[in-house]
């Protein structure tokens, strides 16, 4: 069973970053009903994962002196997203605005991944111990389940 199963939380954020990078790169090659699934399971994905990060991750860490910089930066970067993310909701894959919005999308998203891989997961690491990454991991799982309608999460 998956509760069974304990996660650092900084890997489970890892491998949704890694996972969406993968979907940029296989949506900037697809068009048409292809780049609209694609599309589709991107976003879903990303605002997800934002939403992970904005219950269990930032509130405690923007209480904490050495993160709390880099943690009210990530909520501007987040705030930027998800005006892109509804931008390009609103269009089709064959609009001419459509790629380049993603292609904006795509480069602050991997612009915000970066920061917090290079700088903000070290820091973390620094202040909460494996059991806390855990104890966080957990609950971040719990909510993807939730948030993913009780399929199996990815």
């Amino acid at each position: 069973m998956r509760s069974l199963i304990s996660v650092d939380c900084l890997q489970l954020l890892k491998e949704q970053h890694d996972e969406a990078k993968a979907l940029f790169k296989q949506l900037d090659k697809a068009e048409g009903a292809a780049a609209a699934k694609l599309w589709s399971e991107l976003s879903t994905r990303l605002s997800m994962h934002e939403e992970l990060e904005e219950k269990h991750l930032y509130p405690e860490l923007k209480r904490t002196k050495t993160t709390e910089e880099l943690v009210l930066e990530s909520y501007q970067e987040h705030h930027v997203m998800d005006l892109l993310i509804d931008e390009i909701g609103k269009l089709k894959p064959d609009d001419e605005a459509f790629h380049p919005k993603v292609t904006v999308l795509q480069e602050n998203t991997e612009h915000h991944i970066e920061e917090e891989e290079k700088e903000l997961f070290p820091k973390v690491r620094k202040i909460w111990d494996a059991d806390k990454r855990r104890e966080v991991g957990e609950k971040m799982l719990a909510m993807k389940e939730q948030l993913s309608g009780g399929r199996k999460a990815a």
